[in-house]
């Protein structure tokens, strides 16, 4: 295998939808990151999972974050304090700012102890590792160097420093490849479709409607690809990222 890169940064999305964690190290498994994307962000009324890439009202979601400590999934709304997932005004923190009726509930997949009948319908049915490599991030700033290609607007649970002589958009040539992350194994399975999620405004990013567009036309709407390990394991910062030869 051939060293590719190095993990530079980790994140995890306790909540979709909303702002993530960044962290040093995580725990990996067979469907993906540990703790990521177990709670969504759901309309009261319907039950409706948020969808801020095609519906304007759930957008300001991305100012709420999530967070993971010792007694559970906290959330941080916009002139709050952090609640607990199971606080019961939580619900009405989130539709103050949202100028709606939301709630947060489990993926029906968790099987959370809590609000056993309240699940939201799951969007993942499998919830891969997310890899983009600091060659893509760049390559999109080449492509449109009035914009700002920040790496929070795509979401990647893990985020790599390219090697030198990787460039482009590269790893969308690596689907079907094995892949080695630190001491996790696993394929690259599959390239990560982009949607408008990665045009609209957060904290220090502007709303930049070019950013798909470009996306779109020069990776065929492709940036950054989902791997699968193949057994349990830790990743960290500073761990080598390694790809076989095709």
């Amino acid at each position: 295998m051939r060293r590719v890169g190095t993990i530079s940064e980790l994140w995890r999305y306790p909540v979709s939808s909303v702002t993530g964690e960044q962290v040093e190290e995580v725990e990996v498994s067979q469907i993906g990151m540990i703790g990521d994307r177990r709670y969504a962000l759901v309309d009261s009324l319907t039950g409706i999972v948020a969808h801020p890439e095609r519906d304007q009202r759930w957008q300001k979601a991305i100012f709420i974050r999530s967070r993971t400590t010792a007694t559970g999934i906290e959330i941080l709304v916009p002139e709050h304090d952090w609640q607990s997932v199971d606080d019961p005004d939580l619900a009405k923190s989130i539709s103050q700012f949202l100028d709606f009726e939301a709630d947060v509930r489990p993926y029906e997949r968790t099987r959370e102890a809590s609000r056993r009948d309240a699940f939201a319908l799951d969007r993942y049915d499998v919830s891969p590792l997310h890899l983009l490599t600091s060659a893509s991030v760049d390559h999109l700033k080449t492509l449109h160097p009035g914009g700002n290609p920040d790496r929070r607007r795509f979401r990647p649970n893990i985020l790599m420093q390219s090697e030198p002589d990787i460039s482009g958009f590269a790893e969308l040539g690596w689907i079907d490849a094995g892949i080695r992350l630190g001491e996790v194994g696993g394929k690259v399975i599959a390239p990560t479709k982009r949607c408008g999620f990665t045009i609209i405004e957060q904290e220090g990013i502007a709303n930049d409607p070019e950013i798909l567009r470009n996306v779109m036309r020069f990776g065929n709407r492709n940036m950054g690809v989902y791997c699968a390990p193949d057994a349990s394991g830790t990743l960290r910062v500073g761990d080598g990222v390694f790809l076989s030869e095709q």
